[in-house]
């Protein structure tokens, strides 16, 4: 991993949003169009604010999901709903959005469309929780071993979390590692903690450290103390 150090979650923010534009500047330049995965809670929200203010091409990017929680998009745990609020807003609002769950009605069904529809992503924000899960990839899930699979031909699975509430899509490690440019955005301590024990070895315990371990395209870690 490259760890890039930041004293206040607002430089960070800053920082990780000009580093995402460029990227995704760069992948219009090259084809044309460029494709965003962000992750979803409260934390990314400072940096959904900063880069929905960048000067980008904003109608050549799609905006997708990392991972959601299969809850309807006027549900408060919708990560969709989250997008929409802060990220799809000033400039970015001229992004195409595809959802992962457009009803909630049939989760089968909400992923074999998300299947369907998905294209990978040009540049992938992730976050990590306190247990080491990044994406809805979390330890002890009951699809853990389908979504940290590497030879997985599926760019999403759906995983039912062991203690976190509502069934998930998620992009499994084989896509995250087929995809671009990949950034991690965390903040604290604890998690600064996490992610270097996560970094010793490969471990399921911590699914992030899939992502941790030297390779030809690492993980950008923004961290704010």
């Amino acid at each position: 991993m490259l760890l890039n150090a930041f004293p206040q979650a607002a430089d960070a923010s800053a920082a990780l949003a000009q580093a995402v534009a460029a990227d995704l500047a760069t992948a219009i330049d090259n084809r044309g169009r460029a494709t965003l995965a962000v992750s979803g809670g409260r934390s990314p929200v400072p940096f959904f604010q900063a880069l929905a203010q960048t000067a980008l091409d904003w109608q050549r990017v799609t905006i997708t999901l990392v991972d959601e929680r299969v809850v309807p998009p006027e549900h408060a745990d919708s990560n969709a709903g989250l997008v929409r609020q802060y990220l799809l807003q000033g400039q970015a609002a001229a992004a195409a959005f595809l959802p992962l769950v457009n009803t909630a009605a049939n989760p089968e069904q909400e992923l074999a469309t998300a299947q369907t529809l998905w294209q990978t992503p040009d540049v992938v924000v992730l976050g990590m929780g306190d247990d080491g899960h990044t994406a809805s990839l979390f330890p002890a899930a009951d699809n853990l071993a389908a979504g940290l699979d590497a030879a997985n031909p599926q760019a999403l699975i759906g995983i039912v979390p062991p203690a976190a509430p509502h069934r998930r899509i998620s992009m499994t490690l084989a896509e995250l590692q087929r995809s671009g440019k990949l950034y991690l955005a965390i903040a604290g301590a604890g998690k600064r903690a996490v992610l270097d024990t996560a970094a010793q070895a490969v471990d399921a315990t911590y699914p992030i450290s899939y992502l941790l371990q030297p390779s030809e395209k690492p993980l950008h870690v923004y961290w704010a103390a």
